[in-house]
């Protein structure tokens, strides 16, 4: 079951005023977000360059990417188990997924996602975590922070290992 939206419609038009500062804000960060349901908790970068990748760790240790620029993904890449590339698709339709960053929350649409009721509410997410990152990506990059968050969470799941 979606929980019901924490900001309303009135709030989202009234941030949008915001959106040049928390451009700005985001630059350069890794933001830790929990939600929605089917991706529980997951990592969103932005890059120097303003673009946003979008990390969603499984627990079938498979993982999906999302590459794109601040309002959508233009990618999506499905690395299998110890981050080895399993697919990659580029989009040309930019309703595939559209996200809009906030401060507090994350919000996602688009028909790569599942239905949502009351139909047309995006789903969201919170930010609970934000640091500072160097803001360059690459592939090298992807990979290495896949397996590094894969490590993280081995690490709080097995801390005895």
């Amino acid at each position: 079951m979606t929980k019901k939206i924490p900001i309303t419609p009135a709030e989202i038009i009234r941030r949008m005023k915001d959106v040049p500062e928390i451009m700005k804000w985001s630059q350069n960060k890794h933001l830790v977000v929990e939600g929605p349901w089917f991706w529980g908790i997951h990592h969103v970068y932005v890059a120097n360059d303003f673009k946003q990748i979008l990390i969603c760790l499984k627990e079938d240790l498979t993982t999906h990417v999302f590459i794109g620029i601040p309002t959508h993904a233009e990618e999506w890449r499905r690395y299998h188990k110890d981050a080895v590339l399993h697919f990659s698709k580029r989009y040309e339709d930019d309703d595939i997924l559209q996200w809009k960053i906030y401060k507090d929350y994350v919000l996602y649409r688009g028909r790569m996602l599942p239905p949502n009721e009351p139909q047309g509410e995006p789903y969201w997410g919170e930010v609970i975590k934000v640091e500072s990152w160097d803001g360059n990506f690459s592939d090298e990059w992807l990979v290495s922070t896949i397996k590094h968050h894969y490590e993280l969470d081995k690490d709080k799941t097995n801390p005895e290992d």
